[in-house]
């Protein structure tokens, strides 16, 4: 009998993402006739999809094994989940998400301590709680499954919800009141303590974790090769950023090196220019599928 572990893969709007960060890994991901089943190329690995607050829940209760889940939805959760490794923000689009505490701009509110007596409708109702009784705040939380900005004018006096560019709040005429989260996206894999107790599984675990912040990494980061000549190398080791340090080569018989370096992607647009004004030669980018650090 092969042994498995059960892994719970986020869904919906993650769904691409995560299909993605696997391939990137080096598994297949294939979708199964049944749509909570995910099929990859690794007969010990049984995947299942859910939401993030569902699997850091199933997660916990001993359900699942592992399972990729929120910074957001695992407090949600309350759940006592060993860390594994974190894998990063699911794209640069989710980097800036947080969890906010809006009311609308004509209101009285203007401080944590007039929520006093008030209602604040929220997706997140345990953090929201959690927030109150850290500034011992007595509030009602009305529950909603969906969005809640714009539910606020109507069945509330203030909402705590997620946030990324701000255009929704002002959409909907809202401003903040309190940060109650940064990182809110920040992805992890997560074990269940029982599964951590297994030797087999936690290591199954842990390397799966691995791969996937690597390809993770991989996504952000960019191979650089370049030739400098001798005279060039102080400048050109003061502009490039690493990892670690650059590897440097002597190339035979010349007064010339082969540099390679790892860099983010982003850089690159800047860190190019640079190099060609120095003089360096031979310039080459290209992409990395993992980086393990």
């Amino acid at each position: 009998m092969i042994k498995k572990i059960k892994l719970g893969i986020p869904g919906g709007s993650l769904e691409k993402y995560i299909e993605k960060l696997f391939l990137d890994a080096g598994y297949d991901f294939k979708k199964n006739s049944n749509p909570l089943l995910i099929e990859i190329d690794d007969p010990e690995v049984e995947c299942f999809f859910d939401r993030a607050n569902e699997i850091a829940r199933l997660v916990d209760e001993g359900i699942l094994d592992a399972g990729i889940s929120s910074k957001a939805a695992i407090l949600e959760a309350k759940a006592k989940n060993a860390e594994i490794c974190e894998i990063g923000t699911p794209g640069v689009e989710w980097d800036s998400t947080k969890v906010i505490l809006a009311v609308p701009k004509n209101s009285k509110i203007r401080s944590v301590s007039d929520l006093q007596g008030k209602k604040i409708i929220t997706r997140l109702p345990e953090i929201t709680k959690d927030f109150l009784r850290k500034n011992k705040i007595s509030a009602k939380v009305e529950i909603t499954s969906s969005s809640a900005e714009s539910k606020v004018e109507a069945l509330a006096d203030a909402v705590v919800e997620f946030t990324n560019t701000g255009s929704t709040l002002k959409f909907y005429n809202l401003i903040i009141l309190d940060v109650l989260m940064n990182n809110a996206n920040m992805l992890y894999v997560v074990a269940s303590e029982k599964a951590i107790k297994d030797k087999w599984k936690k290591e199954k675990i842990e390397n799966l974790g691995f791969l996937l912040k690597g390809a993770r990494l991989g996504q952000e980061m960019a191979g650089l090769m370049l030739h400098a000549s001798n005279n060039m190398m102080e400048e050109v080791l003061k502009v490039l950023p690493s990892l670690k340090k650059p590897t440097v080569t002597h190339l035979r018989g010349e007064n010339w090196f082969d540099i390679f370096t790892v860099v983010s992607k982003k850089n690159t647009r800047k860190l190019i220019p640079k190099l060609k004004k120095i003089g360096c030669t031979d310039i080459v980018e290209f992409p990395l599928n993992k980086v393990i650090s």
